[in-house]
């Protein structure tokens, strides 16, 4: 009987080793990284964004309501420089001392993909009375919108003027 139960130890031990994976894996293997949750597309091998917003006299005001919570999204949850600089016009006014106009000088602080904050502790409005959106985090920023595109921004003293928030159709709060 000891002789039966050691030869098909004999017998199942190497067959069970080919079963195995042929990987190796370690604990660290299996932990997720947070820095994957926190970051999106990394553009920084670029030396300027990949696309600007084009000016269109026609976009209407849901349009750029619908925009201005587009880039919030992109600036500040999801960390996504190809859609915040898409709408960002050739032409961008910058009025934070200093920093020069245009999408360019900004590029290097946002190519990372760098998430802000979550839209549960964070605020966005877009005032359609004076085509201005406001994003709210650690500090609060205000963009002026021009033919659905981003086209001047302003970084101090800025407060979100909550009766004034545009109401989306599609059930979005601004």
């Amino acid at each position: 009987m000891r002789f039966v139960h050691l030869l098909s130890i004999g017998i199942l031990a190497p067959i069970t080793g080919l079963a195995a994976p042929a990987i190796d894996l370690s604990v660290s293997d299996l932990v997720i990284s947070n820095e994957g949750l926190n970051k999106r597309e990394n553009l920084c091998s670029l030396k300027a964004p990949p696309v600007l917003c084009q000016a269109n006299s026609s976009v209407t005001v849901e349009e750029t309501a619908l925009r201005a919570y587009k880039f919030y999204r992109a600036f500040v949850v999801d960390g996504d420089p190809r859609t915040m600089f898409s709408l960002i016009d050739s032409t961008y006014k910058q009025h934070h001392p200093g920093y020069k106009d245009g999408p360019n000088t900004i590029w290097s602080l946002f190519c990372n993909g760098n998430k802000i904050g979550s839209e549960a502790s964070t605020a966005w409005c877009f005032d359609a009375s004076t085509n201005m959106s406001y994003a709210q985090y650690s500090t609060t920023d205000r963009w002026r919108w021009v033919d659905g595109c981003v086209h001047e921004h302003w970084d101090q003293g800025e407060s979100i003027p909550k009766s004034k928030c545009y109401k989306l159709t599609n059930g979005t709060k601004s």
